[in-house]
C-alpha cells in the first residue's frame, strides 16, 4: 500500500522529496513513514538519492535510469514540468545566449522557492547558488524574467557582440515577448538591468 500510493502520485525517474511523501500519509507518524521508506529502499522499490530526496526506479533499455544533482536542482528550483518557479542566471545564462563561452563551476538559479537573498545549497555533494526571485516567476512570465536577468548579469559596461544580439532578439520574437511589458517588469530589478537593456539597442531590432 505504501509503495503503490507513492507510485500513484509521483513519476519514475524524477525526484521525490521526503516532505511530499509524508504529506501523502497523514494517518501515519513520521517515524513509521521513515521505517516504511527504509523497507521500500531495501527491496529496491524506492531509491535514496541523497538526504531528503528519493526516486522511483525507472527502467530503460540500458538498465535503471539514474538522477543527477542538476536534475534535482532543476525540479526543486526551476520547474517540475508543469509549473515554472525559477530561471537560471549567471554564467549559465550568459553562455546560453552566446555572450560567454565560460562554463560555470557552480550553477546559479533565481527561484520562488528560496527565502534568502543568496544561499549555497549542496545536492549529493554538488553545490548550487540559489537566490530569491524579485517577483513571482510563473509559466507566463519566466521568459521575460530570463531576459531581464540576462541584462542584469551583464553587469556594468557590457559588451554584446552581433551574434549575441541576434540570439536575444530571436528569443524575444520566438516567445512573443512584448517590449512594453518587458520594460515595465525591468523596473522591478536594479536600475542596471534596464540601463543595459535600453543601451543594448536590442529593442530596436524587435519594434
Amino acid at each position: 500500500m505504501f509503495v503503490s500510493r507513492v507510485k500513484e502520485n509521483f513519476k519514475p525517474g524524477g525526484p521525490v522529496y521526503t516532505e511530499d511523501i509524508i504529506s501523502l500519509f497523514p494517518e501515519f507518524t513520521k517515524a513509521y513513514i521513515f521505517r516504511l521508506l527504509k523497507q521500500a529502499e531495501e527491496k529496491g522499490d524506492i531509491i535514496k538519492f541523497s538526504r531528503g530526496v528519493y526516486c522511483l526506479p525507472k527502467k530503460t533499455f540500458f538498465g535503471k535510469a539514474t538522477m543527477t544533482s542538476s536534475m534535482v536542482a532543476n525540479n526543486k528550483y526551476v520547474t517540475n514540468g508543469e509549473t515554472v518557479y525559477g530561471v537560471y542566471s549567471g554564467l549559465a545564462l550568459l553562455n546560453q545566449f552566446g555572450i560567454t563561452s565560460q562554463v560555470p563551476n557552480v550553477l546559479e538559479i533565481v527561484t520562488n522557492n528560496e527565502a534568502t537573498r543568496k544561499r549555497v545549497v549542496s545536492i549529493d555533494g554538488i553545490k548550487f547558488i540559489v537566490r530569491k526571485s524579485r517577483f513571482e516567476i510563473t509559466k507566463e512570465n519566466y521568459r521575460y524574467y530570463t531576459i531581464i536577468q540576462l541584462f542584469l548579469d551583464l553587469g556594468i559596461n557590457p559588451q554584446l557582440n552581433d551574434f549575441a544580439k541576434r540570439r536575444i532578439i530571436q528569443y524575444i520574437k520566438d516567445n512573443n515577448i512584448d517590449p512594453k511589458t518587458l520594460i515595465k517588469l525591468a523596473t522591478r530589478f536594479p536600475a542596471q538591468a534596464l540601463k543595459n537593456l535600453v543601451e543594448s539597442e536590442v529593442l530596436n531590432g524587435i519594434i
